[in-house]
């Protein structure tokens, strides 16, 4: 059961946009949202459920409460101004929790965009499909699909291009 968790994590990240490093390790970042319960709404309509909470340092602690197999499983979260966009338009860090501290541990990137007290849109960054805003910064698609970042200035301006290209959210985030 372990390895077909593992078989399906791989296949969702694939080709998303990611970091082996953290890159905004340093960074504060911001914190627009109370801690509390979190409804994200997929594209296909499926509900899922989480909890959020505030850590040190502008960092929030994402976990899952679904009763089921990813019962509990989360990511570390950090938002971060993206520079050249509007102040509710945000970059996102996550880290898996079981590896966030860990320095060579893969985190995964993309767009909070704030759309009221309590609610968000997430674009999530594809590597096929998003190849003209990662191109941007010389980024290309790694053996596994995904687009690695080397720097921050990197992926700034890729996720930035991003943004400008109008891609459509496919994930809102409401807070009760």
């Amino acid at each position: 059961m372990r390895k077909l968790a593992v078989l399906v994590i791989a296949l969702l990240v694939a080709g998303c946009w990611q970091t082996r490093t953290r890159l905004y390790r340093d960074d504060v970042g911001v914190q627009p949202f109370a801690a509390g319960a979190v409804v994200e709404t997929g594209p296909d309509r499926k509900q899922t459920h989480y909890a959020l909470t505030r850590l040190p340092k502008g960092r929030y602690r994402l976990t899952e409460t679904d009763k089921g197999q990813d019962f509990g499983q989360g990511f570390e979260l950090g938002l971060f101004p993206l520079p050249g966009a509007p102040s509710r338009v945000l970059i996102y860090q996550a880290a898996a929790l079981d590896h966030p501290a860990s320095e060579d541990w893969t985190r995964y990137h993309g767009l909070l965009v704030i759309t009221g007290p309590k609610s968000a849109r997430e674009i999530r960054p594809d590597c096929a499909r998003d190849a003209r805003a990662a191109r941007v910064s010389g980024t290309v698609a790694g053996k596994d699909g995904a687009c690695i970042f080397a720097t921050r200035a990197a992926l700034e301006k890729s996720l930035l291009a991003l943004w400008k290209s109008h891609k459509a959210a496919e994930y809102r985030w409401v807070l009760r």
